[in-house]
């Protein structure tokens, strides 16, 4: 086995919820990264002067902790705007989101529809059984069949009936006619508006912020990959061999891996687990030979023959990477067993759509493509899976396992709020 190097804290995942709990901890903490770099879900990825993010990152956060926090880290290099995202549907581009502007649409029997169905709409969408209910309930048939039907199932990429609604409150914004306005306080997410201010870092992509909170952690070794966890011995061991003995152990592992590779885990437990649904990402990047005009950052699709529900333009990020010679593109595409995606019509499709909106020229404007696989993109919100996680953190806990992040605690929830995880997460410990 060779020499055992003893930690108080070995932190599995350097993503933002793993850095973030060893930021909190300091002292004997060590973290463990099986990639070649830090970020996780919020990576970057570099190819000849273009800049992608992996699904695209804009930082907003109702923490204002977390919010001072990554100013400081980042040395108050955080370029601040306007949130620009657009809806692509029925031929045209309009404002976001759909159930405000809608109107905006060309056709007027489509606008007649969502407008008669937002007045005839009945019972309250918080008593809806499922999300697809709660569409219906809280946008009338007109907007639901319109737009938001088809666009969550692209994205969620299964029946949507499947789906609770304790999450809609925090992503889904109201129909036309409701005042929202993102909170930047109170520690509660609201969904973004056309208003909404968001940053990202100065220079670089959106990794940069978890290449200064790297900085600010004890330890991190890069190139990490735990292959077994010992909880009897209270060690980790790395598939090149290194082994750790630590007290506590962190985890932002999706969680059926880390099951998976914990010595003794009961059947039962590695059972719940596997009952926990996901979609996975194919990221289409597209790099263009020259700078693009627009300044949209976001175009949201629900049209069902374009594979993206998402095209993110990551050079309007900052204005650094607007200046860039190259200009970035990515196309995120959700996929399951459900919802199979032909990874080859990913691009081409795309780029038409694209094209028909005037964002590029022609084809030829490409001049790079890339693609990259995600198999963990967005947990899902299944009616169990509050009961299926409980059981699952209650097992590891009482062997001083601890999880956290997207797929530790099984949560749509963006960085800021892994973050803010992490930071909890930490002080809970240090209380102990």
């Amino acid at each position: 086995m060779g020499d055992v190097r003893e930690v108080q804290t070995l932190v599995i995942g350097a993503g933002p919820a793993g850095l973030a709990v060893a930021y909190g901890l300091q002292g004997d903490t060590l973290v463990l990264e099986r990639a070649e770099r830090v970020g996780g879900l919020s990576a970057s990825i570099y190819h000849d002067g273009g800049v992608f993010d992996v699904g695209g990152h804009s930082f907003h956060t109702p923490h204002p902790e977390v919010q001072e926090l990554v100013e400081r880290l980042l040395g108050k290099k955080l370029y601040i705007q306007q949130r620009d995202a657009r809806i692509y549907t029925h031929g045209v581009v309009i404002d976001y989101p759909f159930q405000k502007f809608y109107d905006q649409i060309n056709d007027p029997e489509v606008v007649r529809r969502c407008e008669e169905g937002l007045r005839n709409r009945a019972g309250d969408p918080h008593l809806a059984a499922n999300y697809e209910e709660y569409i219906l309930r809280q946008f009338g048939d007109g907007i639901a069949e319109s737009f938001m039907l088809p666009y969550n199932r692209k994205l969620w990429a299964r029946d949507l009936k499947r789906l609770s609604t304790e999450w809609t409150s925090q992503r889904v914004a109201a129909p036309k006619g409701a005042t929202e306005r993102f909170l930047t306080s109170g520690g509660e997410r609201k969904p973004l508006q056309s208003d909404t201010e968001v940053g990202y870092p100065m220079e670089g992509g959106f990794e940069e912020i978890y290449r200064a909170f790297r900085k600010s952690v004890p330890e991190v070794q890069l190139s990490a990959d735990v292959a077994h966890v010992d909880p009897e011995r209270r060690t980790a061991t790395t598939s090149d061999g290194r082994t750790y003995a630590w007290k506590q152990l962190v985890s932002s592992m999706p969680l059926p891996e880390l099951l998976r590779i914990v010595e003794g885990a009961p059947a039962e437990v590695v059972s719940l687990a596997g009952q926990l649904e996901y979609m996975s990402l194919r990221i289409q990047m597209l790099l263009t030979g020259r700078p693009l005009s627009t300044g949209i950052q976001r175009i949201y699709i629900g049209d069902p023959e374009i594979p993206p529900h998402k095209v993110a333009f990551n050079h309007n990020s900052s204005r650094a990477l607007r200046h860039r010679p190259h200009h970035a593109i990515m196309a995120e595409v959700s996929y399951s067993e459900e919802k199979p995606v032909a990874f080859e019509e990913i691009a081409p499709r795309t780029i038409e759509m694209l094209r028909r909106v005037n964002i590029i020229e022609e084809s030829n404007d490409v001049t790079w493509q890339g693609q990259m696989d995600v198999k963990y993109g967005y947990p899902v919100y299944t009616h169990r899976r509050p009961e299926l996680v409980g059981r699952i953190k209650e097992w590891l806990a009482a062997r001083d396992i601890y999880t956290l992040g997207r797929f530790g605690s099984w949560e749509y929830i963006n960085s800021d709020a892994c973050i803010m995880e992490g930071l909890s997460m930490a002080e809970e410990m240090r209380g102990r």
